[in-house]
């Protein structure tokens, strides 16, 4: 058996998430002896998607009879693979599924999903391909922090001193809510440095009341473009807080490596699918924008205990080993129900 992960040719869009996901699905089916290909023109008994951009791929395998696996709700800080439109207006939070997604899903063989509540909104939006729980695979040994030059690749390229606790923030420059929950965490905290790694909307154009607000925001507040993956990872390493301060539905394939580099998890309550996580456990999760920041200065303080042994244990669930398992069984089994 031999599946097709195609490589996203994109490369000057802000495909992050997507990339990730790829190489953790790659690198699961390694573990676990099973072949895949990255080239379309090579022979492949199954297709392994994670992006409605990719439907042309998808048609091409139901023409030829072979099952199409689909990756949902996992990348959805990703603009080039997020399956959800989001929108908020007057308090009023709604994610639903575009319809392009709708149709891509439904065409699919088997759709995979990150939690249970990621499932419900599913199915509550009309999906009826059948849906099973695999989050995404998180390679735990890319996370050794004895590798010192990896793990200094953030103060080389950003030149910051190391003296100083690290925030990390994803996101998007959309929403001036989490843009002004960021800042006023940064002012809060006047001796840390905070990175705000996100994008704008596929138009290219920021809101000029964000770029107005970025423009007074304090000097310890720095907002970059997704940066390339080593250079990302490395911040994750050493960052001693990781922070989602918008209400859009944060990414798993962020959320998860986050819990394995043992970051402080401080996250917007409406970014989160429901039951995923709990309170006080393994993260700090708020509903207000005064809230996010007054966590991460008291978390900074020493005014709250840790919970990133626990996240970290929630995340080991989620090893290559075990997930390529479990991606083997969904393959197999849907072959067998194309012959």
């Amino acid at each position: 058996m031999k599946v097709l992960i195609p490589v996203e040719t994109k490369i000057t869009k802000d495909n992050f998430e997507s990339a990730r996901l790829n190489k953790s699905i790659k690198g699961a089916l390694e573990l676990n002896n099973v072949f895949h290909t990255s080239n379309p023109l090579d022979y492949f008994d199954v297709v392994h998607l994670v992006s409605s951009e990719e439907e042309l791929l998808l048609l091409e395998a139901i023409e030829d009879n072979k099952p199409v696996i689909i990756s949902a709700l996992m990348c959805e800080n990703d603009p080039d693979a997020a399956f959800l439109d989001f929108k908020y207006k007057d308090g009023n939070i709604r994610n639903n599924l575009l319809p392009k997604s709708l149709k891509f899903l439904n065409k699919s063989s088997h759709i995979l999903v990150p939690c249970e509540s990621a499932r419900t909104l599913l199915i509550g939006e009309g999906v009826t391909s059948p849906i099973t729980i695999i989050p995404p695979g998180i390679n735990f040994s890319s996370f050794d922090y004895e590798k010192e030059e990896e793990k200094n690749l953030f103060y080389r390229y950003f030149r910051e001193e190391k003296s100083k606790k690290l925030i990390v923030a994803v996101g998007d420059y959309d929403s001036l809510d989490g843009i002004n929950a960021f800042i006023d965490a940064a002012k809060k905290c006047p001796n840390a440095i905070f990175y705000f790694f996100g994008h704008a909307s596929s138009s290219g154009k920021m809101n000029r009341k964000i770029k107005s607000l970025i423009k007074k925001a304090p000097k310890n507040a720095k907002f970059k473009g997704m940066v390339q993956h080593d250079i990302y990872h490395s911040a994750l390493m050493n960052a001693v807080i990781f922070m989602v301060p918008g209400y859009k539905k944060a990414g798993f394939v962020s959320l998860l490596e986050a819990m394995a580099a043992k970051c402080q998890l401080i996250v917007r309550e409406q970014a989160l699918f429901p039951d995923f996580l709990n309170d006080g456990e393994n993260a700090y999760i708020a509903k207000f924008s005064e809230t996010l920041s007054s966590l991460a200065k008291d978390f900074l303080d020493g005014k709250l205990h840790s919970t990133t042994l626990k996240a970290y244990e929630m995340a080991k669930k989620a090893s290559l080993t075990q997930i390529g398992e479990r991606l083997d069984l969904i393959y197999k089994q849907e072959l067998k129900r194309k012959k």
